[in-house]
């Protein structure tokens, strides 16, 4: 067969219900499996050049999201700083720009600090930083205008994280989701990065910074601004803009009330603790609304709950941690993890830890994109399974963890016959000797038209998980694991369909570009295609050594279907399995793997030489057959002389 037609069913997603979910990356790696590994590596290349700026890795979230929004932060900022330096005082004018957040007039005059109180250059700037957020917010009202007054947040927490939706309930968040403008929804977020972005660095670059501590509570929120350096312990209730520079802080956030909309908080210096226990109560979290929470340096704990940690439900949201060696601890819908919205976490070049229980580490439902990027340190990513709190199908001892790069949609079928496509959840760890470990759906793997990438660029790493995970996916779901780098790596699938495979119309791609490799499996992976699925496995080169608990061997390879006599033996079901290098190790049970050579799966129908029995393996010694970087970044090929 020809690369391309190795797509699962094709025109199964073209005459889908939800077709118009369906997100733009999802439908490419759909249509063409073996190009993925060049996708992701042209994404993770592209989380390398703009990591260091907010703005531009939120712009290229919302390009993967399928928007087109040109939006730069200097024509975000523009005519707010013109519209300031001609007013008496901007702070003054700036709480002008936010009577559409209050909901009504808004008379603090009295309250300000004066001049000398509260001095320029820094009054101006958090003028900008106020009258911004007026501005992202009326472009909040356009992304919400037609979503019914009774979609609460409450409402939306328990529909859409506790997955509490009654039959036949109205309204239902997932009809509503197409009602969201998600460009303005874009818009209005880039203009609060923006302007973020442009605080952080006046504060880090200021010279002459004035001592001030000064907040006012507001109909919109409270502000807070403390640049004395001091440790102190803040509790919160509804931040609207927090600025505290220097100081080992303790933030305590209090439930958030259901008309709060926006949060910034920027902490520059300092080992800080961030403690919240109600859902959405952090400043990273947004709930119909926008989130920021940037802490500029020093080692920092992040503790939370549910919808935690850039996490947004109907919004967007952002967490920034610019240095130090950083700890993470949440339950579930937490670091980095979107419905109907944007989510963005931003790591530290130190040894992080991130820990939760499910969705999370770069998780998206629909009409979501989540992005975990973290450019270097050794790390450690783990869901668990204590507590048990959303035990798996596959597996009731284990938790569906859906993340660490994970996309899920709803399947009418399992509920109340109403689908929804899946998101985007990307993970992208870019150096460092990294930890993975996972239960059930993880590690690149995706459910019901949704998709997930896990991309590790470097590093001797170490991936755990049970069950659909290592660039594996279920009902028309898509999957990628892609590992660069000479590293040697472990990868340990205790059960079933797992590194590099597929089941159901799905895609499941996973490529090791070199290193000495040690492989584990249960069962129904390492290439395996299973009810008209594509799977692809690939390791570049290394001395590799596999190992598959089953006895039947399915694995290497292969390509299976559940039952026979109906339509789908006459469709593809392709398994593909390639080592391109070195003297690997394959288990006798699987008699047909060896080096140096090729074979096949066993066909049940062997005569009739069904496509749904493509399976097929190959050893030998020879260059990766797909790009897996940016085509442009290697060296320059010449034309050969006539």
């Amino acid at each position: 067969m020809s690369v391309t037609q190795t797509a699962p069913a094709p025109q199964r997603l073209a005459v889908s219900s939800t077709r118009a979910q369906q997100l733009p990356l999802y439908r490419s790696v759909m249509d063409q499996p073996l190009n993925a590994p060049y996708r992701a590596g042209v994404l993770a290349d592209t989380c390398r050049e703009l990591h260091t700026s907010p703005h531009a890795t939120l712009d290229f979230v919302g390009a993967l999201a399928g928007l087109e929004v040109s939006r730069s932060a200097e024509t975000a900022l523009l005519s707010i700083d013109k519209s300031l330096r001609h007013s008496a005082d901007p702070l003054a004018a700036s709480l002008a720009w936010l009577q559409p957040l209050a909901g009504s007039d808004l008379t603090v005059a009295a309250e300000l600090p004066d001049a000398r109180q509260l001095p320029a250059p820094l009054r101006f700037e958090l003028a900008m930083m106020l009258s911004a957020m007026g501005q992202s917010h009326q472009f909040l009202q356009r992304a919400l205008a037609r979503l019914p007054a009774t979609l609460t947040p409450a409402l939306l927490l328990r529909q859409a994280l506790d997955g509490n939706l009654q039959l036949f309930e109205e309204p239902d968040y997932r009809v509503l989701l197409p009602l969201i403008d998600r460009e303005a929804l874009l818009a209005g977020m880039l203009d609060l990065v923006a302007a973020t972005e442009r605080l952080q660095k006046f504060v880090s670059t200021e010279p002459h910074l004035p001592a001030v501590r000064w907040s006012l509570d507001t109909p919109m929120g409270q502000i807070m601004v403390d640049t004395t350096g001091q440790s102190r312990h803040h509790q919160l209730k509804d931040p609207l803009l927090v600025l505290d520079v220097g100081g080992d802080d303790h933030y305590e956030f209090l439930p958030r009330s259901a008309s709060h909309r926006i949060s910034v908080l920027l902490d520059h210096l300092g080992n800080d603790h961030y403690s919240s226990s109600s859902p959405g109560a952090d400043p990273s979290s947004a709930t119909l609304g926008f989130g920021i929470l940037w802490d500029t340096q020093g080692s920092d704990t992040y503790q939370g709950g549910q919808h935690a940690q850039a996490s947004a439900l109907f919004g967007a949201a952002l967490l920034v941690d610019g240095g130090g060696e950083n700890h993470f601890t949440a339950s579930s819908h937490a670091q980095a993890h979107a419905i109907g919205g944007l989510a963005v976490l931003l790591s530290s070049t130190g040894s992080d830890s991130f820990n939760a229980q499910t969705h999370a580490q770069a998780s998206a439902g629909p009409l979501g994109v989540a992005l975990l990027l973290d450019p270097a340190g050794n790390d450690r990513y783990t869901l668990d399974n204590t507590p048990l709190i959303r035990p798996s199908p596959q597996l009731a001892g284990h938790n569906t963890s859906m993340g660490q790069g994970a996309g899920r949609g709803f399947r009418a079928d399992a509920t109340d016959g109403r689908s929804t496509a899946g998101g985007l959840g990307v993970l992208v760890d870019l150096a460092g000797d990294d930890h993975y470990r996972a239960q059930v759906f993880a590690q690149g793997s995706g459910y019901q038209q949704g998709l997930g990438i896990l991309v590790d660029d470097g590093g001797n790493n170490l991936f755990e998980a049970a069950w659909y995970a290592m660039g594996a996916a279920a009902h028309q779901g898509a999957g990628v694991l892609l590992k660069r780098g000479d590293g040697h790596d472990q990868y340990l699938a205790s059960h079933s369909t797992s590194i590099g495979a597929a089941h159901d119309f799905s895609m499941g791609v996973f490529l090791d570009e070199g290193g000495d490799d040690q492989y584990t499996l249960g069962d129904l992976g390492l290439g395996a295609a299973h009810d008209n699925s594509t799977a692809l496995f690939v390791d570049g080169a290394g001395n590799d050594h596999y190992r598959v608990n089953a006895s039947a061997c399915r694995a290497l390879g292969a390509a299976y279907l559940t039952e026979w006599g109906s339509l789908r033996e006459s469709l593809l079901n392709l398994g593909l399995f390639m080592d391109l290098a070195g003297r690997d190790q394959y288990p006798e049970a699987c008699e047909r793997a060896s080096n140096q050579a090729s074979w096949s799966s066993p066909r049940a129908w062997p005569l009739l030489k069904l496509p749904s029995e493509s399976g097929a393996g190959w050893d030998g010694t020879v260059a990766l057959p797909m790009p897996i970087r940016t085509l442009t970044s290697m060296p320059p090929v010449t034309a050969e002389k006539p």
